[in-house]
C-alpha cells in the first residue's frame, strides 16, 4: 500500500454444478493484471477471453476448455486499484492526534456488495467460503483481520521502507460481506470472556480510555449470548475497532466489528445518557449478529430482515438484561415499533421479504422496515400493516381490519393515485388483538385470523384500551365516544395507563390525524393532559409529533398560536424537572429532551436560564452537565449570534470526545441567522471540516430549523448534488437519506414541484425508493395543512384566549 494504492492476489478454489465454458465473478473498479485457471493436477486451462459487465459489476471469463462438473479448480488473479475515499469497499480514513498530527488508516466496509471492489470474488451471501489472508504493511502499523495473526515475518523493502507480512489463521466459512481487514497504528485494551475468548477494543491511542465501557459491556454480552443461544462463540477472538470515517453505525464483520467512533467510545465525564445508551445498544446489535447473521446467514438479500429484525430486537433485550435500570423494552416501542409503523404507512413502502436483483436495489432495502418489523407470512410477504377499527354497541365490540395508509383519501386524485401491488393475502393479517378495560385489568386477547371479529364485554365497561403496550405491529382507531372516554381518563388520572400505553395512545392519535382519520381537535384535547405527564415514553412520543406539526405549519396562519400552545404544555414540566442532572436513566433522557424542546420553542423562563448557563460556560468556563448540554448550547446558538456560534464551532474542532463532537454538530444548525446556516452548510463540502459520515447530521439539523432552514438545506442539496454523491458513491443509506431528511418538512405545492422536477433529471441510484417516499411525504404534509389549518386556528384561538 503506497500513495493510497494497493495491489493483491486472490486464489479461489471452486467447483461447478454442471459443465460450462464460463465463470462469472464480481469485480468493480479493479485492474486485473494476471489471471490463471487450473485444475486439481495444476494443469492450466487456457482463457479465451474476459468481458466486464459494469452494470452488474461482473467479470465474465470464457475458457477454451470446458469446466467439468464436480471437479476441483482454482482461479488466481493479480489486481491493483486505488484505496477509495467513499465509505465503502477498501478505503482510506484518517484521524488527528492530540498534538495535531494527521494519521491515516485503511479499513473496509463490504456490506452489501462492496467486497468486489477490494478483490475479485463471488460476492453473494450464499457463497460462503473459508478465507486465508496475508497482509503486507510497514512496521509502523498493525494489520487486523477476522481471524488472529499466526505469524509475522520480514518481507523486503518497498520505496526504502521495510515491509512485514502478517499471516492470518484461516477463517470459518463465511459470506464475503463479512470479511474485514484494517491497517492502522491503533492501540488496544483487552480482556477475556468467562470461557476465555479474548475480546479487544482498538482505537487511536489518545481515545483508548474511552473504550473501557465498550470492552466491559462486550464481554458481558458475549457471555450472555452464549447462554441465550446455547452455542459457543465459534471464533478464537473478538475485536471491536473505532473507525473515524464510517458510513453506518457499525458493521458486524465476524471477529472484527467496525464501529463509528460515536458508537463505541464513551467518556464518563462528558457523554450524555442518550449517547451512553447508544454505545451499549450498538455493541449489543453487532454482537448478536455474530450468531444470527454470521453463523446463520440468509441465502439472498430478500431475507435481510432475518438478520436485522432479530438483531434489532435482541439489542434492546440484551441491554435490558445488562442494564435493567434503563427500561429498554419501554424504549423499544419508541425507537423501533413507532419508527417502523411510520415508514410502513407509506404506499411506497416494501414488504419485509422483498425481491432484489442488482446492487442498487440491494442497498435500497437497508431501511427501517428491514430493521424494525416482525415475522409470519402475512407480515413478511406483503407491505404495510393493519389499522384495527374498534366500535361498540352495548356489550358487543366490533373490530375490523384494513391496511393503514397515510395517503390522503381520494385515490384517483392527480399525482396521489395509489398503485397498490396485489397481495396474496389481500392486505389482511393474523392479528393478536390485546385489550383491557376499566373493570378488568387482566389482558384479554382476541385473534383476528385475516378476518374481522366481534366479541362481548361487560355492560358496565366505561373505556377499553387495545394493543396493550403497543406490543402489536398495528394501529388502533376507536369510535369518537371511545376516544372521548380514553381522553377523559388521561386528564383525570393518566397513571391508570402504563407509560407505554400512554405513548401508544398519543402515537396512534397523532398519526390517525395525519391520515385524516381523526379530528385535529381530538388530538389537541388529548395533548392537554401532557401538562401533568412526568414519564419519558409519552413525552418522547408527543415531542416528535408536536415538532413535526410546528414544521408543517411554519408557513401557515396557526404557526405562532401553535408555538404558544406547545409552550403552554412544556412550561410546567420544564419547571418541574429543573436543571439538576440527577435521577434515573429515563429521567435524565426526559429532562434533556424536554429542556431542548422548551428552548427551541421559546419557553421564556427556560430560555433565560439556559442562556445564562451558556454565557457562564463561554466566559467563565463553568462546567455544564452532559445531559444539559444540548439545551444550553442550543440556547446560546439560537438566541445568540456569530460570536456564540463560532465559540461552539471552535469547541467542535478541538473536542477529543466523539459524542460531544456529534452533539455540537446538531446544535450548530439551530442558529437563527440564515448567513450562519449557509456558512455551516458550505462546510459540508470540505471533508477536513465535516466528515462525509456527518453530512446527514448537518443537513438534518439545518432542514429542521424553522428559520428558513429547510429551504437553505434544499438549495444546498440541489447545488451540490454531484459533489455530495462523489463523497459517498452510492453508499448504503446515504444519498437516499439526504433526500428524506432535507425534504421531510416541505408542505407546499411549490416544494413538491421543485423536488419532483429536480430529481426527474438526476440518477439517484439506490435513493429511488427514498425519493418516492419523500414525494409522498410532501404530498401528505400539503394535505394535512390544508385539512387542519382552519380548525387548528379556531381551536387554538379559543383555547389560548380563555
Amino acid at each position: 500500500m503506497f500513495d493510497f494504492y494497493f495491489s493483491g492476489q486472490v486464489s479461489i478454489d471452486f467447483t461447478v454444478e454442471k459443465d460450462t465454458y464460463f465463470l462469472v465473478l464480481n469485480s468493480q473498479n479493479l485492474t486485473i493484471a494476471e489471471k490463471m485457471v487450473s485444475d486439481k493436477k495444476n494443469h492450466r486451462l487456457p482463457i479465451a477471453r474476459i468481458l466486464e459487465y459494469p452494470p452488474r459489476q461482473q467479470l465474465y471469463i470464457e475458457l477454451k476448455d470446458k469446466l467439468r462438473k464436480k471437479v476441483n479448480y482454482t482461479i488466481v488473479m493479480k489486481f491493483t486499484t486505488r484505496l477509495g475515499k467513499e465509505l465503502e469497499g477498501f478505503y482510506i480514513s484518517s484521524y488527528t492526534t492530540k498534538s495535531g498530527e494527521k494519521k491515516y488508516l485503511a479499513t473496509t466496509h463490504f456490506e452489501p456488495t462492496y467486497a468486489r471492489s477490494a478483490f475479485p470474488c463471488f460476492d453473494e451471501p450464499q457463497f460462503k467460503a473459508k478465507f486465508k489472508v496475508s497482509i503486507y504493511r510497514d512496521r509502523f502499523h498493525i494489520s487486523l483481520f477476522n481471524m488472529p495473526v499466526l505469524s509475522t515475518e520480514e518481507a523486503g523493502f518497498f520505496m526504502g521502507t521495510g515491509l512485514l507480512k502478517d499471516e492470518f489463521a484461516e477463517s470459518l466459512e463465511m459470506s464475503t460481506y463479512l470479511v474485514a481487514f484494517v491497517v492502522c497504528d491503533y492501540r488496544s485494551i483487552r480482556n477475556l470472556t468467562k470461557r476465555g475468548v479474548p475480546v479487544s477494543v482498538y482505537a487511536p491511542p489518545d481515545l483508548l480510555p474511552q473504550a473501557e465501557f465498550a470492552l466491559n459491556t462486550a464481554i458481558k454480552m458475549m457471555d450472555h449470548y452464549e447462554r441465550f443461544f446455547n452455542i459457543a462463540y465459534p471464533l478464537p477472538k473478538q475485536d471491536l475497532i473505532a473507525i473515524p470515517d464510517f458510513g453506518v453505525g457499525a458493521m458486524e464483520n465476524w471477529g472484527l466489528i467496525t464501529y463509528r467512533e460515536t458508537s463505541i467510545l464513551y467518556d464518563a465525564v462528558q457523554t450524555s445518557a442518550a449517547a451512553h445508551q447508544w454505545v451499549a445498544v450498538v455493541v449489543a446489535h453487532e454482537l448478536a449478529h455474530q450468531w444470527f447473521g454470521n453463523l446463520v446467514t440468509m441465502r439472498w438479500w430478500n431475507d435481510l430482515w432475518l438478520n436485522e429484525g432479530f438483531a434489532s430486537y435482541l439489542e434492546y433485550l440484551t441491554v435490558d438484561h445488562i442494564m435493567p435500570g434503563w427500561n429498554m423494552m419501554e424504549q423499544f416501542v419508541l425507537d423501533k415499533t413507532q419508527a417502523g409503523l411510520d415508514l410502513d404507512a407509506l404506499s411506497n413502502s416494501h414488504p419485509i421479504s422483498v425481491a432484489v436483483h442488482d446492487p442498487t436495489e440491494i442497498e435500497a432495502i437497508f431501511d427501517t422496515i428491514s430493521y424494525s418489523k416482525n415475522i409470519m407470512d402475512t407480515w413478511t410477504r406483503q407491505m404495510g400493516f393493519p389499522l384495527i377499527h374498534i366500535s361498540r354497541e352495548g356489550t358487543t365490540v366490533s373490530a375490523s381490519q384494513s391496511r393503514f395508509l397515510l395517503t390522503p383519501e381520494p385515490r384517483n386524485e392527480n399525482n396521489t393515485a395509489l398503485h397498490e401491488p396485489k397481495s396474496p393475502y389481500h392486505y389482511k393479517w393474523y392479528v393478536p388483538l390485546s385489550y383491557y378495560t376499566d373493570i378488568n385489568e387482566e389482558i384479554e386477547t382476541v385473534w383476528m385470523n385475516m378476518t374481522d371479529v366481534k366479541f362481548e364485554i361487560n355492560a358496565s365497561v366505561t373505556w377499553m384500551k387495545a394493543n396493550v403496550n403497543q406490543s402489536g405491529f398495528y394501529r388502533v382507531n376507536y369510535d369518537p365516544e371511545m376516544w372521548d372516554a380514553l381522553i377523559a381518563v388521561l386528564k383525570k388520572n393518566y397513571t391508570i395507563f402504563s407509560p407505554t400505553d400512554r405513548a401508544s395512545l398519543l402515537d396512534d392519535a397523532f398519526t390517525l390525524c395525519r391520515a385524516g382519520l381523526l379530528n385535529v381537535t381530538t388530538v389537541l384535547e388529548m395533548a392537554l393532559y401532557l401538562k401533568n405527564e412526568r414519564d419519558y415514553a409519552p413525552w418522547a412520543t408527543a415531542l416528535g409529533h408536536l415538532q413535526s406539526w410546528a414544521r408543517y405549519l411554519s408557513e401557515s396562519a396557526p404557526y405562532r398560536l401553535f408555538l404558544q400552545f406547545t409552550n403552554h404544555l412544556l412550561s410546567p414540566v420544564a419547571t418541574s424537572l429543573g436543571w439538576n442532572d440527577t435521577g434515573t436513566h429515563l429521567e435524565k433522557l426526559m429532562r434533556s429532551d424536554v429542556m431542548v424542546s422548551a428552548v427551541l420553542a421559546g419557553v421564556e423562563d427556560t430560555v433565560k436560564e439556559a442562556k445564562q448557563k451558556f454565557y457562564d460556560w463561554m466566559n467563565k468556563g463553568t462546567r455544564i452537565p452532559p445531559n444539559m448540554r444540548e439545551a444550553i448550547y442550543s440556547a446560546g446558538i439560537k438566541y445568540g449570534g456569530v460570536k456564540e456560534w463560532q465559540f461552539c464551532w471552535n469547541k467542535y474542532n478541538t473536542s477529543r470526545v466523539p459524542s460531544e463532537r456529534k452533539l455540537l454538530l446538531r446544535v450548530l444548525g439551530v442558529a437563527s441567522d440564515p448567513w450562519i446556516l449557509q456558512r455551516y452548510l458550505l462546510a459540508t463540502l470540505d471533508r477536513d471540516k465535516i466528515r462525509p459520515q456527518d453530512i446527514k447530521v448537518v443537513m438534518s439539523t439545518v432542514a429542521s430549523n424553522p428559520e428558513g432552514g429547510s429551504l437553505l438545506a434544499w438549495r444546498h442539496l440541489k447545488a451540490h448534488w454531484l459533489g455530495l454523491q462523489g463523497l459517498f458513491g452510492n453508499g448504503t443509506f446515504t444519498m437516499g437519506s439526504l433526500i428524506s431528511t432535507t425534504t421531510t418538512h416541505f408542505s407546499t405545492d411549490y416544494d413538491y414541484k421543485e423536488v419532483d422536477v429536480f430529481f426527474r433529471r438526476i440518477d439517484v441510484g439506490s435513493g429511488s425508493r427514498s425519493l418516492d417516499q419523500a414525494l409522498e411525504t410532501i404530498k401528505l404534509n400539503i394535505h394535512w395543512v390544508r385539512r387542519n389549518e382552519l380548525p387548528l386556528y379556531d381551536w387554538l384561538t379559543k383555547y389560548l384566549g380563555s
